[in-house]
């Protein structure tokens, strides 16, 4: 028996009237979930009996566990059960109804289940283009890294061109309206899902699965989570993507350029030794497949790569996943776990976005580098590790005022600065192409198309301000819109690619004359900074970050009205 997820099986459901109003039980455990419709009314026995009608197959869950009322109203009772039956925060006493609400998590021993009740949608759900949706992805990432919350993305992808109809009805019963659904191809649609946690995209996407099933339509569901899986927009589009694939995200490693090749023959040089390396380059311009290299071309080849991405960690989490914890350190922790520094043990550990640390964790990386040692939570006993430290990053460590200079120091043994995709043109088309062949293949397509001309001169004249990551999603894009042998600029987002820049028009990088360029380009377009990071080549987000770090003044709202 696989005891991490449950096997959940229904029989014997009561003959309770089905309205238009459907109600569905969902069973949760981790990352897995089963969806289950019910009728209206009548009730439901819950256990690990096969003559309960939902039998969950897991240890925690008694043979005769609960059962539930299904109304109205809506009510549960404990059977008696060794692991009990919880309600919110309450632990219900054995054999007395308890009211519950739908969408109410309720806790079987250490399973979640919730009762959803979906009515027949009456709105009329409208379905956004890819530009619209990642426009929105773009202002959540900037949304949530200034309050700290968190957002999902999905990605539902369909055998074949599936009724839009069946699309629009399905996800207007099941997201709320905040969230964003888009399409992405003919056979591929996009959810945002806006202020989500882990526990909501599950649901939301056993929701979907149930419902789309319902209707005949074959599909799998892929999720990314701000910023457990990503923190740009291409990154969480990329893996949700990937998710939806089952497949890991294609390598774009293409050494043509000479800045690259001579970046990774000191990468190869430097993998030799035991140095610390930190990799710095704007987001998603290859650090992680830079870092990678570094670990194979090591003598540590064979020995455990470990990922760490500091951008998810509370400063709890980040102990408790760097260091261990012993059995009884903290409520939960029933079993002693090594870290991810001793699972390390000999090889090498990849700390990705290591400028997100907090100054309280930056203190504890930092005692680790000096000592080579570690102390679980809970522990009284240091333990010895060898590990090499790999670390990167977008932000400007140098900063003090962002990252301890001391601890700066100790990750910078050598630094390896990636440039961004727009200062390597000649890569540009055979990353593309290496793309689409990757595409292709998840897709069982014989034939691997080729860009026309026209198509190749928008990619080497767009600017890529999400750099590989970017050109990835587009070429997916292309190939899922073309069934020709052929890509051409109909297959592109030409608006987006040629929005006020081409190869010839100046494209903002580091050095002198950035800011009156920014001036320049704020000015035109009357403040505007959509317009404004268009015609500079950047994304909104990056105009945002560049007019606060030169401290350019954004133009005051005009009042409207009449004053007395």
């Amino acid at each position: 028996m696989d005891v991490d997820h449950p096997v959940t099986t229904v029989r014997n459901l009561p003959s309770g009237r089905r309205g238009p109003a459907r109600v569905y039980l969902l069973v949760l455990r981790g990352d897995r979930f089963e969806a289950h419709e019910l009728p209206a009314s009548g009730e439901v026995t819950l256990g690990r009996d096969d003559t309960c009608t939902v039998q969950i197959a897991h240890p925690s869950i008694s043979r005769m566990h609960a059962r539930i009322h299904l109304g109205p109203p809506l009510a549960i009772v404990d059977l008696g059960s060794s692991n009990g039956t919880q309600v919110g925060e309450t632990t219900l006493e054995p054999n007395r109804p308890a009211p519950f609400a739908f969408n109410e998590s309720l806790a079987l021993g250490s399973v979640t289940i919730i009762v959803q009740q979906r009515a027949t949608p009456v709105r009329r759900l409208r379905l956004r283009s890819h530009d619209y949706f990642e426009g929105r992805v773009e202002e959540e990432c900037a949304r949530a890294e200034h309050s700290g919350g968190s957002f999902g993305v999905l990605r539902i992808q369909f055998s074949q061109t599936p009724p839009r109809r069946t699309i629009q009805m399905a996800l207007a019963e099941t997201l709320r309206k905040c969230d964003v659904a888009a399409v992405y191809s003919p056979t591929d649609y996009e959810v945002l899902l806006i202020d989500a946690e882990a526990d909501d995209v599950t649901a939301i996407s056993a929701g979907l699965e149930t419902l789309l099933s319902d209707e005949q339509a074959s599909c799998v569901i892929g999720g990314a989570l701000y910023p457990d899986d990503g923190t740009s927009p291409d990154g969480l589009i990329a893996h949700a993507a990937a998710d939806c694939r089952g497949v890991e995200e294609p390598s774009s490693l293409v050494l043509k350029d000479p800045a690259m090749k001579h970046l990774y023959t000191l990468a190869e040089r430097v993998a030799a030794g035991t140095i610390s390396v930190l990799v710095i380059g704007e987001t998603g311009v290859g650090k992680e497949v830079l870092a990678a290299a570094v670990h194979k071309s090591s003598p540590r080849a064979e020995a455990p790569y470990v990922r760490l991405n500091c951008a998810a960690l509370t400063d709890s989490l980040f102990e408790s996943e760097l260091f261990g914890h012993e059995k009884g350190a903290f409520t939960g922790a029933d079993r002693t776990k090594p870290g991810l520094l001793e699972t390390a043990d000999g090889g090498t550990v990849f700390l990705d976005e290591i400028g997100e640390l907090s100054p309280a964790a930056q203190a504890k990386l930092l005692r680790v580098l000096e000592e080579r040692k570690v102390l679980r939570v809970g522990g009284l006993q240091p333990r010895p590790i060898d590990v090499r430290f790999i670390a990167a990053t977008n932000r400007d460590l140098e900063d003090p005022s962002v990252f301890r200079p001391d601890l700066y120091y100790r990750i910078a043994g050598v630094t390896l600065a990636i440039p961004p995709l727009r200062h390597r043109r000649s890569e540009i088309v055979d990353l593309a192409q290496v793309f689409i062949a990757s595409s292709c293949a998840g897709m069982q397509r014989t034939d691997v198309p080729v860009f026309s001309e026209e198509a190749r001169r928008l990619l080497t004249g767009y600017s890529w301000p999400g750099n590989i990551r970017e050109l990835r999603n587009m070429v997916e894009r292309a190939v899922l819109l073309s069934m020709e042998d052929e890509i051409g600029p109909e297959h592109l987002p030409v608006e987006k690619m040629t929005g006020g820049f081409t190869a010839e028009a100046p494209v903002i990088s580091e050095g002198d004359g950035e800011r009156e360029r920014i001036v320049k380009a704020m000015g035109e377009c009357g403040g505007n900074q959509t317009e404004a990071a268009r015609r500079l080549g950047i994304s909104r987000r990056t105009l945002a970050k560049r007019l606060e770090t030169y401290n350019i003044a954004r133009p005051r709202k005009r009042r409207t009205g009449t004053s007395t």
